[in-house]
C-alpha cells in the first residue's frame, strides 16, 4: 500500500539546482554520518545544469543512501580511519543520452551475492528492524523521473572493500536552455 501510495501521484517537478539538492540532503544526513563517527567526503562537478525533477524526492534518496553507508560501515566495526563516505555527483553520458550521475560509496562489508540479487524488492531487508521499503522506493523515485539505479560491490583482489549504490537522471534540454537562456528566435516561454 505504501508503494502504491507514492507511485500514485506524479512527482512535483521543478528546475532544480543539484548543488541545493546535495547540500540539502548532506545536511540532514550528516546528523547520523556524526553520529555513526563517519567521515563524508563529496566530489561535485562544477556547472552540473540544473535537472528538471522533485528535489524533496531526490533529497530523500540520496538521504537514504548515505545512511544506508553509515549503517553498512558501523555494523562493520571499521575502525575510525576507514569510517568513510564517499559522495560523487558528475555529468557522463548513458546511452547517448546527457546524465547527472550521484554515487554513494561506502567502506563497509559489501553485499552478498544472495542480497544483491533481492535488494530492491519491496519487503526485503537485511536488518532486524528494516521494513524493506526503503531501497525499493528510492529506486521507484529514480525510476519516475526516467533514471535508474544501481547497487555494486568493491574489490581490492578478491577482498570486498565496500559498495556503491549510484543512480542517475536524464538532463532535459528544458534545463540545459534554462540555464543558457533563451536562445535565438525563442520567444523564452518556458517549456
Amino acid at each position: 500500500r505504501i508503494r502504491s501510495f507514492v507511485k500514485r501521484s506524479e512527482p512535483n517537478r521543478s528546475v532544480a539546482d543539484v548543488n541545493s539538492i546535495v547540500n540539502e540532503a548532506v545536511e540532514l544526513a550528516g546528523i547520523e554520518l556524526r553520529r555513526r563517527q563517519v567521515q563524508l567526503s563529496q566530489s561535485i562537478a562544477a556547472r552540473l545544469p540544473p535537472l528538471h525533477v522533485d528535489p524533496i524526492l531526490i533529497e530523500q534518496v540520496l538521504i537514504n543512501l548515505m545512511k544506508n553507508a553509515a549503517e553498512s560501515i558501523d555494523s562493520a566495526r571499521r575502525p575510525f580511519g576507514q569510517r568513510q563516505v564517499e559522495l560523487r555527483v558528475h555529468r557522463r553520458l548513458e546511452e547517448g543520452q546527457a546524465v547527472i550521475e550521484f554515487a554513494v560509496t561506502d567502506s563497509g562489508r559489501g553485499l552478498p551475492p544472495e542480497v544483491m540479487q533481492h535488494l530492491f524488492e519491496a519487503f526485503y531487508s537485511t536488518k532486524a528492524e528494516g521494513m524493506g521499503i526503503g531501497l525499493n522506493l528510492c529506486r521507484s523515485i529514480v525510476e519516475s523521473h526516467q533514471g535508474r539505479m544501481r547497487a555494486e560491490n568493491l574489490y581490492n583482489d578478491r577482498e570486498i572493500t565496500g559498495c556503491r549504490f549510484s543512480f542517475w537522471l536524464p538532463i532535459r534540454e528544458a534545463s540545459v536552455q534554462h540555464q543558457a537562456g533563451p536562445a535565438q528566435g525563442d520567444a523564452g516561454v518556458a517549456v
